[in-house]
């Protein structure tokens, strides 16, 4: 049990600088390096959870969740030319990227039914800080008009991934209240 809070609280601290206070402060290119490497982390955490998942259910959404979020990664990639800015990182993201190898660490050294409870309280924890990153910080100080049309095209789906990530964690025993 232990082990699986501190994969929620890893997930939550992998967005760390993406707090309501941050609205406003972030260049688009800080919006889309943070976006690029929030999708990476969530791209990672899904192959793992796609070729170490116990049951199909887990195996199925993780290749899901891989899958779309490559997309978005490649899409914010074309985003950055058309906003003609250069993604970067804030210096604070630097543990965030330390957060997310402790997570995944943690999630390689599970097996089985633990492992799938584990990956879907890490992914159930993940979307709705996500969610709430791009609701209150990201989108708030995005700049550029394609960029924020982006983001209100895309939260729905990332509304949809953390509906089908809930109802995989419900069946597994991994939910989140």
């Amino acid at each position: 049990m232990r082990i699986k809070s501190s994969l929620a609280a890893l997930a939550v601290t992998a967005l760390a600088c993406t707090d309501p206070a941050m609205a406003g402060q972030l260049t688009d290119g800080q919006i889309l390096g943070i976006y690029i490497q929030v999708n990476g982390f969530d791209i990672e955490t899904a192959l793992l959870g796609s070729a170490q998942g116990a049951s199909e259910d887990v195996r199925s959404l993780a290749k899901h969740v891989a899958s779309d979020h490559s997309g978005v990664r490649q899409a914010a990639y074309g985003l950055a030319e058309t906003c003609k800015v250069t993604p970067t990182l804030p210096a604070k993201r630097n543990a965030a990227a330390i957060d997310h190898s402790k997570a995944l660490t943690r999630l390689q050294g599970l097996r089985g039914v633990e492992f799938d409870k584990a990956y879907a309280q890490h992914e159930v924890a993940f979307h709705r800080a996500a969610i709430g990153a791009v609701k209150t910080a990201l989108l708030p100080s995005a700049q550029c008009a394609e960029l924020r049309a982006h983001f209100a095209q895309v939260l729905p789906a990332f509304e949809h991934h953390l509906e089908q990530t809930e109802a995989v964690a419900t069946k597994v025993g991994g939910g989140l209240k």
